[in-house]
């Protein structure tokens, strides 16, 4: 059977994976910057590179095409593409767009009415999102085949809803200015996705939706009331309505289909909200509201995991014994009794262990974490106020250092008595625009004041500091550069340049090199004695946000977005590549703070849901994986938190536990890190 596969399989698929079947998922796999490369190794590669149908497995490319009739001819079996922002559309640019099955045109402001009617009838995937040329009257009828279109935040079906085809199964409609009055989506009778989060979906609308629908997103929809049904949505599975005017009328309609429910700050729901028999029920966040025990006793037997953060109504009375099939509560702020959380990790729930240090004074994010030599966490915020604590203490202790500006960034020397801060300030003189600096402090003595030793200016915001093995410090810039400080000689000695975009993140890799990510998508591997720049890992559309060398050496990024990446940088290449964030959360979900730990796993903050997780990264768990039947890339991941309003930082103190900064609630928790599994 493997002669005739061999006899068609091209020569580069077998080179690239030993065996033909494995070649050609790896090709599916490449993204058009893989692609770019390959077309370089030699000519014979460019024919088996343009036929592959590059986009067909993501919805959405992964580079901005700035000439369309080029990458067509460079790329002729491709289905998917995303256009630059600048692109001019001509006859030419329209046409060779023929066959396009995913079109991307977000923040195209030149896409108009006109333009949508001349795109190819062969699309089944179209994103206009911020498509600010396009009106209330614009109309994708004629695409026929459309099964998805993303048209946030654009006047799309401002006044009417006659421009949607009826094959649309999936429709992203988020911070739209529609009314969603006088409309109707009920001629769409295959939709099954629908978002509309911060829109005017009212009453009347809601009871006019088709009862196709699988997963409605209404997050901020202020315009529903009591009178609000969700009965007539039969096969409703999933319904995300955090911070919506969602009451306890329309709770008790929901339907017994539900697998997911999200009412998370719903500030409308009472002590005497209590959900209608939801046998179906799985996952359920009641964050930040103020139901109470009404509510818990409505809780379904089979329900497995449970967000009750902050809820103020949750007394130390009420019982979860009912809820048999729980796995996972997340209490962090709301005072069950300790007997009821040790009945729940009886049970084999996984309960989260979360104690909250301290607050900030202002009600602003926490932005920084940096543990000193002696133990005691340093934590800084966007109201220009920095803390330590002393962490071991039964009562743990607080030092105020003297007010600054916003803090972004925090790192310790390497003497252990002094603390470099990445500062933003603002210069009156120049209009308010902001510029940056690096404030050194003296905090050698436990209970003796902060002194400040020096500031070093840097003429731009710093938003990541990193300490190189010579001592010197690696400051990444918002006007994309990374500056190189002599902090003894409180000046900056060198500048790295390269990036295009803000520099969000900065590591020093085991061999001395520095690793910085950047708004541009790029992470660029530094050799700072010769000031080069000698490798550029990936491309994200999003950007990176977060970076942590493993105890093995290999490099995590965070992006924009929710991808948490592994990289082996000897050989430049992702070793994997997952979601840090569960699919059901379908809005960008950063992933904002990264945390390396000595055991060789890892935990990943994101700064919109606040999910705290950990992976067990270390080399002899992921080849267990390997060696199962899971699927290919799984890693093994343990939520340990769902923070207030996310988390901006993560620090690992030397006792085990893990410090994070909650973004609103001005609060710095501690939290539990269970051990790493036994691995046979």
């Amino acid at each position: 059977m493997a002669a005739p596969v061999d006899d068609v399989m091209p020569l580069l698929v077998r080179v690239l994976a030993g065996n033909p079947l494995t070649g050609a998922a790896i090709l599916t796999c490449l993204t058009t910057a893989d692609a770019t490369r390959l077309r370089r190794l030699h000519p014979a590669v460019v024919g088996v590179v343009a036929g592959v149908p590059w986009g067909h497995r993501y919805r959405y490319p992964d580079i901005d095409v700035l000439d369309v009739v080029k990458w067509r001819a460079a790329l002729p079996g491709a289905v998917g593409v995303k256009l630059h922002w600048r692109l001019r559309f001509n006859d030419a640019a329209v046409a060779v767009l023929a066959g396009v099955i995913h079109l991307d045109l977000r923040d195209c402001s030149n896409v108009t009415d006109k333009l949508l009617l001349c795109l190819p009838t062969s699309l089944r995937t179209l994103n206009v999102h911020w498509c600010s040329g396009l009106t209330g009257d614009a109309s994708f009828v004629h695409l026929t085949a459309l099964a998805s279109l993303g048209c946030s935040s654009t006047k799309v079906l401002n006044t009417h809803t006659r421009g949607l085809p009826p094959s649309l199964q999936e429709l992203d409609y988020n911070s739209c200015p529609l009314r969603l009055v006088s409309v109707s989506l009920a001629h769409l009778s295959q939709l099954r996705v629908l978002r509309v989060a911060q829109s005017g979906l009212n009453d009347v609308t809601l009871a006019a939706l088709p009862p196709s629908l699988v997963d409605l997103g209404i997050e901020r929809c202020k315009h529903l009331t009591a009178a609000a049904s969700f009965a007539h949505l039969h096969a409703l599975r999933t319904l995300q309505a955090a911070h919506s005017n969602l009451c306890d009328a329309a709770l008790a309609t929901l339907p017994p289909s539900l697998v997911f429910l999200d009412t998370s700050e719903c500030r409308y729901l009472t002590r005497a909200a209590a959900l209608p028999p939801l046998p179906a029920l799985r996952q359920l966040n009641v964050s930040n509201t103020s139901v109470g025990a009404a509510l818990v006793g409505s809780l379904p037997a089979g329900l497995e995991v449970l967000c009750m953060v902050w809820c103020r109504g949750i007394t130390a009375g009420i019982t979860l014994e009912h809820v048999r099939e729980l796995r996972a509560l997340y209490t962090m702020g709301t005072e069950l009794a300790p007997a009821v959380l040790a009945a729940c990790r009886a049970r084999g729930c996984t309960v989260s262990a979360a104690g909250e240090l301290g607050k900030h004074e202002a009600y602003q994010h926490v932005t920084a974490l940096a543990v000193l030599a002696d133990g005691r966490l340093a934590s800084g915020d966007h109201n220009r106020e920095m803390r330590l604590w002393d962490v071991a203490a039964d009562c743990p202790e607080m030092v105020m250092l003297q007010k600054c500006f916003w803090v972004d960034a925090l790192a310790v020397l390497p003497d252990g008595r002094r603390l470099a801060v990445g500062v933003e300030e603002i210069r009156v003189t120049c209009g308010l625009c902001p510029a940056g600096c690096i404030d050194v402090w003296n905090v050698a003595a436990a209970g003796g004041p902060p002194v400040r030793d020096a500031t070093i200016p840097c003429g731009s915001p710093v938003s990541a500091l990193a300490v190189l093995p010579n001592g010197r410090l690696a400051a990444g810039c918002n006007d994309s550069k990374v500056r190189i400080a002599d902090v003894d000689a409180g000046v900056v000695a060198a500048t790295l340049e390269g990036h295009s975009g803000s520099v969000t993140a900065l590591a020093v890799l085991s061999d001395g090199v520095l690793a910085s990510g950047s708004r541009d998508g790029t992470i660029r591997l530094w050799e700072v004695g010769a000031l080069v720049c000698v490798a550029t890992l990936g491309w994200y559309t999003g950007g990176i946000r977060s970076l942590a060398v493993l105890a093995d050496g290999r490099l995590a990024c965070g992006t924009d977005g929710g991808d948490l990446v592994l990289w082996d940088v000897d050989s430049r290449s992702a070793t994997h590549t997952y979601l840090s964030t569960t699919t059901r959360y379908r809005y960008r979900d950063d992933v904002v703070a990264l945390a390396a730990l000595p055991d060789g796993r890892l935990v990943s903050g994101t700064n919109i849901r606040g999910l705290v997780q950990l992976w067990d990264t270390r080399p002899a768990a992921m080849a267990v994986v390997a060696a199962s039947s899971r699927a290919a890339g799984t890693i093994p991941m343990t939520v340990l938190a769902q923070v207030p309003d996310g988390t901006h930082a993560l620090a690992l103190l030397p006792d085990g536990r893990l410090a994070c900064a909650c973004n609103n609630s001005r609060g710095v928790y501690l939290l539990e890190v269970p051990p790493p599994a036994t691995l046979e």
